[in-house]
């Protein structure tokens, strides 16, 4: 099962999105995970994928009205195979709609995908998001499943397997130390934001799920999906795939990036079920 996690940068140009279902359909993929889709763009991608089985956050919010600003964006699952929407939707999150969860029967596996709203413009809202979802799929340890999405972290990995959250800082020596951005530090600490942001990205093991990125590539790969005006990539999309799953292939592909089809690169995996 070839499958793709991809933030859309919330775009709304048709021409763009003519080009990112273009990009979606030419590379055939069965399973399609997006992030940052807006209620205008979502119209254009069922559309133009209305020969497939498509599911939507913006079905988990009954009043459309508050879908604004800070909660415009959505998440869709496009699949070749039948998925419905999972039973036990998680609403652990301040942002229901920031989490999409679908059950696929032919292949019995669960199909989760997330966008963590940013720390830096939501404050602990990030926070209780980590906290909310890694709750929420605890509970779902045994089930057979594939999560994907754009995590807003880690800061950074180190080639020894390290991670760097947001609640941390590095000085000019290179030592790490527990900090929490100032504009926050009422909300929360420097350690809750450390820990929550682990809670997927480094204790993802205590769910039953591995990183199929490095599980593949390991830590030397330093790939990012995402780069500042520096130029520094931050690896904010993961897929992470149940222990029992065949991960054969996990890269970034930075051709949509570059043709600016979005800012972020899609992650691309294949699994065999």
């Amino acid at each position: 099962m070839k499958v793709i996690s991809w933030n859309l940068n919330s775009r709304t140009n048709e021409d763009t999105l003519k080009s990112q279902c273009d990009y979606l359909k030419d590379n055939d993929f069965d399973l399609i995970t997006l992030q940052e889709v807006t209620l205008n763009s979502e119209k254009y991608f069922k559309s133009y994928f209305q020969n497939r089985n498509i599911i939507s956050s913006f079905d988990l919010v009954k009043d459309k009205s508050i879908l604004i600003k800070k909660r415009k964006y959505g998440q869709l699952i496009i699949s070749k195979k039948l998925i419905k929407y999972l039973d036990n939707k998680c609403s652990e999150v301040p942002f229901v709609e920031r989490v999409l969860s679908g059950y696929m029967p032919c292949k019995d596996i669960e199909i989760h995908t997330t966008h963590v709203p940013p720390g830096s413009s939501n404050g602990v809202i990030k926070v209780q998001h980590f906290e909310g979802l890694f709750q929420y799929l605890q509970g779902r340890k045994n089930k057979t499943k594939i999560l994907t999405g754009d995590f807003n972290s880690p800061k950074d990995e180190l080639s020894d397997g390290s991670v760097i959250t947001w609640g941390q800082k590095i000085n000019s020596s290179g030592k790490v130390r527990i900090a929490v951005n100032p504009k926050w530090k009422n909300e929360c600490t420097g350690e809750r934001w450390d820990r929550a942001e682990r809670n997927i990205i480094e204790r993802h093991n205590e769910l039953g799920l591995v990183d199929a990125f490095r599980s593949l590539n390991g830590y030397k790969d330093s790939s990012g999906s995402w780069f500042t005006l520096r130029g520094i990539g931050r690896r904010y999309d993961h897929i992470f795939c149940s222990e029992g799953l065949d991960v054969s292939l996990s890269f970034y592909d930075h051709e949509p990036r570059l043709n600016k089809l979005s800012d972020h690169s899609p992650i691309i995996c294949r699994v065999n079920l």
